[in-house]
C-alpha cells in the first residue's frame, strides 16, 4: 500500500517560503533607510568615496563620526523640529476631539442635509491639497493668521478620513446605550464623553497616528503659510540643505534620520495599545 501525503505536510514549506518573502521585502524597504542612517555617520570626504564601485564600504562606513549631528545644533534644525512636534501634537489632541464630535453628530442625529454634508466631508478627504491651497491661503490671510502657529494648526484640525472612521465606529454602537443614558438624564455631551469616546480607543489611536504623521511630515503648506524663520518646521529646514550650488549631504542625512525616528516613535508606541484595544474594546 503506497503512502499518501498527509494534509498539512507541506505547511512548513509554505510558512518558510512566506516568511522568506516577507523578510526579503522588509530588507528591500529598509535598505535605503539603513544606508541613509549609516551615511549620516560618515565624514564628509567619505560620503560618496565608494559610490562608483559597490563594496562593503559602500554601505558600512570606514570611519564613524557624529560631526554631522553636532553640526545640526548650530543650525535652525533644533527649533524647527520643536516647531513640528508642537504643531503635530496640538493638532493631534484637538483634531481627534473635533473629528470625533463631528462623527458622533453624523452617526447619532438625524438632521436635514445630513447625507449631502457627510458627502462633502468625504470629498474634502479625496481632494488634493494643491487644489485648495490658493483659496485656503486667501482665507487664512483674511483671518489674519498668516505666519503664525494658528495658520499651521487650524486648517488641519478637521480630517475627512478620521471623521469617516469615527462615524463608522459610532454607528455600530447599539442605540440602546445612548437611550439608557438619556433616560438617566445625561446630556448628549455627557453621552459623547462618557459612553462613545471611552469605547473608541482603537479609532482614537489610529486617528492620532494619522494626524500626527500628516502634520509632522507637512512641507508645502508650512512653506507657504509660515515663511518666518521662527516658525520653520523640520521638513522645510531639511530642504535648506539642498541648493543650486550643491547639497550638504552630511546634515541632510543626519536631519532626515532624526525626523524618521521621531515620526516612527508614536506609531511604535501606539501600535501596542492599538492591538490591545482592538482585542478588548469590542461591544457586545
Amino acid at each position: 500500500m503506497s503512502d499518501t501525503t498527509r494534509p498539512g505536510s507541506n505547511r512548513p514549506i509554505l510558512h518558510f517560503g512566506r516568511y522568506t518573502l516577507m523578510w526579503a521585502l522588509a530588507v528591500l524597504a529598509l535598505a535605503p533607510l539603513l544606508w541613509m542612517f549609516l551615511s549620516s555617520l560618515r565624514p564628509t570626504q567619505e560620503m560618496f568615496a565608494h559610490a562608483s564601485s559597490f563594496s562593503w564600504h559602500t554601505i558600512w562606513p570606514e570611519t564613524f563620526t557624529f560631526q554631522n549631528y553636532t553640526a545640526l545644533l548650530e543650525t535652525g534644525f533644533p527649533r524647527a523640529i520643536g516647531n513640528s512636534l508642537f504643531i503635530a501634537v496640538v493638532t493631534m489632541v484637538v483634531g481627534v476631539f473635533v473629528n470625533a464630535a463631528a462623527a458622533f453628530a453624523f452617526a447619532t442625529f438625524d438632521f436635514r442635509f445630513r447625507g449631502p454634508l457627510f458627502l462633502l466631508v468625504l470629498l474634502t478627504a479625496m481632494m488634493p491639497f494643491e487644489a485648495i491651497v490658493l483659496p485656503l491661503y486667501m482665507l487664512v490671510n483674511a483671518l489674519g493668521m498668516i505666519d503664525s502657529y494658528s495658520a499651521l494648526i487650524v486648517p488641519e484640525l478637521a480630517n475627512g478620513f478620521v471623521i469617516l472612521m469615527f462615524r463608522q465606529f459610532f454607528a455600530a454602537i447599539p442605540r440602546e446605550l445612548y437611550e439608557a443614558g438619556r433616560i438617566d438624564g445625561a446630556s448628549w455631551l455627557r453621552i459623547f464623553l462618557t459612553i462613545a469616546l471611552p469605547v473608541s480607543w482603537p479609532v482614537i489611536l489610529t486617528g492620532s497616528i494619522m494626524i500626527f504623521i500628516t502634520q509632522f511630515e507637512a512641507f508645502f503648506w508650512p512653506l507657504v503659510a509660515a515663511p518666518s524663520a521662527e516658525l520653520t518646521v523640520a521638513q522645510v529646514e531639511i530642504a535648506k540643505n539642498i541648493s543650486l550650488e550643491g547639497a550638504n549631504w552630511g546634515q541632510l542625512f543626519s536631519s532626515m534620520s532624526i525626523v524618521c525616528v521621531v515620526a516612527a516613535l508614536p506609531f511604535l508606541v501606539f501600535q501596542r495599545f492599538y492591538i490591545r484595544n482592538v482585542a478588548s474594546s469590542g461591544i457586545k
